[in-house]
């Protein structure tokens, strides 16, 4: 986790092994989603970023000035036409995009997007607080930081923060989930092994 300028960025190394909170409905796009319970039956990959543009309410001043605020548009259309790749590395994967914006405006942003996964609004809050993941404030209203996060059976298994350039978040989240498969791949062959070794002695 380290910034362009080479200085480590340890904002969210908290957030790697977190557990998840329970009993958090969250508003998506289509409904309602428990990350915690849904983690445990299959994996989850959030793509979570602070704001799209809108036409529900006006662009806060300087936005385009504040760095990682600017390119949520084409991270989430990224991740759109990257949706093949990423179910090809992991058929259950669940994919939602984060933000705290309004349920309105990303009912609106995914329509006009054509994006074919859900947001989730986090606009309480709730799981920013819980799980106390990196902000910037803006006018008065608390906006996510850019980052991957992959979820499996209650907590956060992969974490990919910073992310700068918002149009290769997909990309880097393919690699995220080939690593993570590599790894689990070396456990199991040491696994096996070791069961070998203890049979024959």
């Amino acid at each position: 986790m380290t910034a362009s300028n080479g200085v480590e960025d340890r904002a969210a190394f908290h957030l790697l092994g977190h557990p998840l909170p329970a009993l958090i409905d969250l508003v998506t796009t289509s409904g309602t989603v428990d990350l915690f319970t849904l983690s445990l039956r299959q994996p989850i990959m959030l793509f979570v970023y602070p704001s799209t543009a809108s036409p529900l309410r006006p662009t806060p001043a300087g936005w385009s000035s504040i760095p990682g605020a600017t390119g949520c548009t084409p991270h989430l259309g990224a991740v759109n036409s990257h949706l093949a790749q990423l179910l090809a590395k992991e058929p259950e994967l669940k994919i939602f995009g984060l933000s705290t914006q309004a349920h309105a405006e990303q009912v609106e942003a995914k329509h006009r997007l054509g994006l074919n996964f859900d947001l989730i609004s986090d606009e309480k809050e709730e799981l920013t607080t819980a799980l106390d993941i990196p902000t910037f404030e803006v006018e008065g209203k608390r906006y996510l930081k850019r980052m991957t996060l992959l979820l499996r059976s209650g907590q956060i298994t992969r974490v990919d923060y910073p992310i700068h350039v918002p149009a290769e978040a997909a990309k880097r989240a393919e690699d995220l989930l080939r690593s993570e498969q590599e790894l689990m791949d070396e456990v199991h062959a040491r696994d096996a092994a070791a069961a070998r070794a203890q049979a024959s002695a």
